[in-house]
């Protein structure tokens, strides 16, 4: 792989077969932002989309956890021209009509890989882990961007979106005359978030749609093979069972000496049952177990570093798959890029299928041993597990009712809820049927509403907690709350 520089831009380039392409990559995504401030990088973003005159035949944009990327396909002129014009629109924000601008910014465009929506299990896994910062960021809704002033704009674009902070990663030559003009600014340093300390494997319950796990450990192919033998297993798992649910693997690159890993099983469609997801977690907790105690099977370590057959493609499915290829091109990249800017990179390990041949059962089962400290299983609210070894862990409960003016669910809505809300000066606190009051502190306060659904977030904790039968809560709490603590889902 070639290695140069252009106007401080770091450039990666290897040449790869198809259309060229390119992807200007900035080190910085969700974790880069503060409570008050999520979505920040995502506006820029959308800003800088906006502003952009498109010059190449196909583009797209993204941010992620831990970066935001543009990336384009056409001739090399054009992409030289593409990028051109985004480095300068990035250097023009904020522009002075920021007023419209942010009004046409669609906050629904938001995707953050692996972490669907708010109720989304690897959300709550992060947000538990690592509190109101860092990774713990992604699971929370946007703040409202009209609420953004150009200061803010400006000191996010000037400490992140600069010529030191960025890679150039590109699939074909370029034309020897390409600028890219960003602002000045060094190589941002991303310190490690601090993690909650944990002893042992926990369980929790949380507004979420299905169950899931993490578990922190240091990045390696191997590891990344692994979660592969479990997701198989814990799939055939729900599959006899007769569960409508899918087991999916989700990454994030801490650092580089610490990933987080996980499993998150998801409905197929509809409504998961309580029932469904007791029992989906069991399975979850099991099959973890039997792969600690056991290890894999030489079969199953086989299967997964097996070389795939090079068969051809269907006529039909590379018809499909051509409009894509540009972007399978150009990911390629992607663990350089991340290794250039992070020194590490998801869940992408060079040379794994190599490195992996001599990796032996009983060294994959001293391997995930260690997974067990940090393991950590969240289920929705009213599924209770029975996860031998695994200790349950909910946020702090107390019998104490706090002060306050204290909201009921309409009479109709009593019989299925005997809860109580009760909103105070500098907290809020639920007290459900059986007595039980979970408070959160004002500063510690977010309220997400979508279409009349109404959820309380304790943001320390990293939990919600379904509000919506209580009347009147929603104007009370936006009349309390600081503006940018009051946030709609979308999706």
């Amino acid at each position: 792989m070639w290695r140069g520089e252009i106007d401080g831009v770091t450039v990666l380039r290897e040449d790869l077969p198809g259309v060229p392409a390119a992807t200007l990559t900035f080190g910085c995504g969700a974790r880069d932002e503060e409570l008050d401030t999520t979505g920040l990088t995502h506006l820029v973003q959308a800003l800088v989309g906006r502003a952009e005159p498109d010059r190449a035949d196909r583009s797209t944009e993204g941010t992620s956890v831990v970066d935001t990327s543009f990336t384009a396909a056409g001739s090399p002129e054009q992409i030289a021209e593409h990028f051109a014009a985004v480095c300068a629109a990035v250097s023009d924000l904020p522009g002075e009509d920021l007023v419209d601008a942010v009004a046409d910014a669609d906050p629904e465009d938001r995707y953050l890989p692996d972490v669907e929506d708010l109720r989304d299990p690897w959300g709550s896994l992060l947000a538990r882990r690592f509190g109101p910062s860092g990774p713990g960021l992604a699971r929370w809704p946007v703040v409202d961007y009209r609420l953004f002033t150009a200061d803010e704009i400006r000191r996010h674009v000037t400490t992140y979106f600069t010529g030191g902070n960025a890679v150039l990663a590109t699939t074909a030559a370029i034309p020897a005359d390409l600028r890219l003009p960003l602002p000045p600014g060094p190589r941002v340093s991303h310190p490690t978030p601090p993690v909650r300390h944990q002893t042992g494997p926990i369980w929790y319950a949380d507004e979420v749609h299905g169950p899931g796990l993490s578990f922190g450990a240091e990045p390696g192919a191997a590891v990344v093979l692994l979660l592969r033998v479990l997701m198989t297993l814990v799939q055939a798992a729900l599959d006899r069972a007769g569960l409508a649910l899918t087991a999916y693997p989700v990454f994030l690159a801490v650092d580089s000496t610490r990933h987080e890993f996980g499993l998150t099983v998801s409905p197929k469609g509809g409504r998961v049952r309580d029932s469904d997801s007791t029992a989906a977690a069991g399975l979850l907790w099991t099959e973890l177990l039997r792969l600690v105690r056991d290890g894999p099977e030489q079969a199953e370590l086989d299967h997964e570093t097996r070389e795939e057959p090079n068969t051809a493609l269907p006529e039909a499915l590379r018809a499909r798959l051509a409009s894509v290829e540009w972007l399978r091109s150009v990911a390629e990249l992607e663990p350089a890029t991340g290794r250039e800017l992070f020194g590490t990179a998801d869940n992408h390990i060079p040379d794994a299928r190599a490195e992996l041949r001599g990796l032996t059962p009983a060294a994959a089962r001293d391997l995930m041993s260690g997974w067990l400290s940090t393991a950590t299983i969240v289920v929705p609210s009213g599924a209770r597990p029975s996860l031998s070894g695994c200790t349950e862990d909910p946020c702090p409960r107390t019998r104490h009712v706090p002060s306050g003016e204290v909201l009921r669910p309409p009479l109709l809505k009593r019989r299925r809820n005997r809860g109580t809300l009760v909103i105070g000066m500098d907290r809020i606190s639920t007290v459900d049927g059986e007595g039980d009051v979970h408070t959160v502190p004002l500063s510690d306060a977010l309220v997400a509403e979508r279409n009349g659904a109404l959820w309380l977030a304790h943001t320390g904790h990293g939990c919600l907690t379904d509000i919506s039968d209580f009347a009147g809560a929603a104007d009370k709490l936006r009349s309390l709350l600081p503006p940018r603590r009051f946030r709609r889902v979308f999706g």
